[in-house]
């Protein structure tokens, strides 16, 4: 009997073993072809220069020691210039350390440093296998603080291990155990806090979530309930005003939590010069590094990727703060409608939309929501799920789920443990179903090969079932999909130089899935073949010089001509062609969703049937697009 009441526990320290295991027997640059993805060059970096020089300067000698796993170089690498922070300097006398001066132009590694810093033993001993290693014992960590909060909550052990597991495992997150980053580290970070303040120790709660703070400002967000706990009034009491001494408790856990994090961010002071590790002269390197044998340096090469200010520039209001480091700044009123649309695209959205990777979240916000009993901390922990999630989209409306490199929304793991509170403890084993269903149609092929989905982290959303959802127009240029250049942005007609604006007519082409391969010139037009008996998607990206009247499409029967169905918005229409035949499609164009002073469009097509090509492509249609913009109808040139 003792056995089977410890079942559900052993089934958890079996799972979470297993997860320690096998991040630890992964060797990641072998099984990754020595490549790198997202912001794991960077991390990777900095544990290594952590772990063998104790600081987080990058040098020369940082370039040569991921060159030994990474022949290609840390690609992704975010580095900063910066000068103020201290160096250790044995001529300087006790306690050897002097301020680094503008001169030197020393080069810091430009991301949070709390995941390398926990990082740094492990791979001292055990080499690049101690980053993944880590990250499985957060993870094993935070399966078991899940399941200590569903019992603490009334849960029977089965059902709280069974919904521990499914939130925690039945989601796109283990894919993010194969990530040198700092994404598991959040999780389980947000995991303890919450544990901690439904354990009844506030402080140690506040000291987790400032830690998740540093790693990530919006994290702090989800310590509501440690704020609010103490000023609203117990289950079933009258509502009052809250006390003075409520009042000092909410702003004693407050004051521990801002004081943690910013502690950290003091720390990235000392060491660096600044603050703000994301802001000042940032820059992301690919191809050519600073020290490499080109004799690259921090000015001649990289992009900036400098945040100085929370949230979007706004045209009228910030044009002061705009230059060449921070990009655009973009209109209010684009700001207010690209705000409406996140708020679908955060929850149904293909590329990070929750319903797709962590459907048992869903599940669980859904039963909270329908009538039934529900408690205190249920709410509290829905309010720290939908301030973090305005606050993302406000903060980041055009990258509010971790950057083209992602799988499915990074920054979304910090929120599942709050859903552990919304399980209803009748209706529990929904979240476990929902967590089967979304392996089944959405994640199974992720979870089967987490490192080639993370190198590729496009690929899963040509399949059918994301198919299904809408692609997420607000954040074009970064979805994951495009991370093949052939996809994005492939200008028709004259879209601009620094001398003259584009014109009027001249667009942008985003290939979404594999309905087609991409543009290409045939018969003297520019356009694509659409693969033969198949969907395509394709999104149009017009100027915002003239208004958009109609997306026109020449369609030329492929080799064994096509029937072709095209969709733009409410509207469509069929043609039939032979081989060879030429047919016109007229779609009036609408409204668009804005998107940087353009206005995008999704274009919906269907090859009915196919046939070889010279190079035995089987293809159905050529399709060659153009705008009506105005009254009159100028062709791609």
């Amino acid at each position: 009997m003792a056995v089977t009441r410890s079942a559900p526990r052993i089934l958890l320290a079996l799972v979470g073993l297993a997860l320690v295991v096998a991040t630890a027997a992964v060797d990641l640059p072998r099984a990754s072809s020595r490549e790198f993805w997202g912001d794991s060059a960077t991390y990777y970096a900095m544990a290594w220069s952590l772990a063998r020089d104790h600081d987080l300067t990058y040098a020369p000698q940082d370039l040569a020691r991921v060159r030994v796993e990474y022949p290609g170089g840390p690609q992704g690498l975010f580095v900063k210039r910066a000068s103020g922070g201290l160096a250790f300097d044995r001529t300087t006398g006790f306690p050897w350390l002097r301020r680094v001066r503008p001169e030197e132009g020393r080069l810091y590694y430009a991301k949070a440093f709390a995941y390398p810093l926990l990082a740094a033993p492990f791979v001292a001993l055990l080499g690049s296998r101690g980053l993944l290693l880590v990250n499985g014992v957060l993870m094993a960590s935070a399966l078991m603080l899940a399941y200590a909060i569903l019992r603490r909550r009334g849960f029977a052990a089965w059902p709280a291990s069974l919904v521990a597991m499914a939130l925690l495992l039945l989601t796109v997150a283990p894919v993010y155990l194969f990530w040198p980053g700092p994404e598991t580290l959040g999780l389980a970070l947000a995991t303890a806090g919450l544990w901690a303040w439904w354990a009844g120790r506030p402080l140690l709660s506040a000291v987790l979530f400032g830690v998740a703070g540093y790693l990530k400002p919006p994290n702090l967000l989800l310590a509501a309930p440690l704020g609010l706990d103490p000023l609203l009034p117990s289950s079933g009491a009258a509502l009052r005003l809250p006390s003075w001494r409520a009042a000092w408790e909410t702003l004693r856990r407050g004051i521990v939590m801002v004081g943690v994090a910013a502690a950290l961010y003091g720390a990235n002071a000392l060491v660096t010069g600044e603050l703000n590790y994301q802001g000042g002269e940032r820059k992301t390197f690919y191809g050519r590094f600073p020290y490499d044998e080109k004799g690259t340096t921090f000015d001649n090469a990289g992009s900036w990727m400098t945040t100085n200010q929370l949230g979007p520039l706004v045209a009228g209001t910030d044009d002061a703060a705009v230059d060449t480091r921070t990009g655009p700044a973009r209109r209010r009123a684009e700001l207010l409608e690209t705000f409406a649309w996140n708020l679908g695209y955060f929850w149904v959205g293909r590329f990070g939309g929750a319903l797709a990777y962590f459907l048992p979240a869903v599940v669980a916000a859904l039963l909270f929501l329908l009538p039934g009993s529900r408690d205190r901390g249920g709410w509290l922990a829905l309010a720290a799920i939908v301030v973090s999630w305005l606050a993302y989209l406000r903060i980041i409306p055009d990258n509010w789920y971790g950057g083209g490199g992602t799988v499915g929304n990074r920054y979304f793991l910090s929120l599942l443990p709050a859903f552990l509170f919304l399980v209803p403890r009748r209706r529990w084993w929904l979240v476990p179903a929902g967590g089967v269903l979304g392996v089944a149609v959405f994640l199974a092929p992720i979870l089967a090969a987490p490192v080639h989905h993370s190198l590729r982290p496009g690929a899963h959303a040509t399949r059918a079932a994301f198919r299904v959802l809408p692609p997420e127009l607000t954040m074009l240029n970064d979805l994951s999909v495009f991370t093949e250049s052939w996809r994005k942005k492939r200008p028709y007609g004259f879209v601009g130089n620094p001398q003259r604006g584009a014109d009027p007519d001249a667009f942008f082409l985003y290939f979404l899935d594999d309905g087609t391969w991409g543009k290409e010139e045939w018969a003297g037009h520019p356009g694509f073949w659409l693969r033969g008996s198949g969907p395509a998607q394709i999104v149009v990206r017009a100027f915002d010089l003239a208004p958009v009247e109609q997306v026109v499409l020449r369609v030329v029967g492929g080799p064994a001509g096509d029937v072709v169905d095209a969709g733009l918005g409410w509207h469509g229409e069929r043609v039939r062609l032979g081989p060879g035949e030429v047919r016109e499609i007229v779609l009036p164009a609408g409204h668009g969703v804005p998107y940087y002073d353009t206005y995008l469009f999704v274009l919906r097509l269907r090859s009915g049937r196919g046939g070889p090509l010279p190079d035995r492509r089987l293809a159905g249609a050529f399709v060659e697009p153009r705008l009506v913009v105005g009254t009159r109808t100028v062709a791609a040139r």
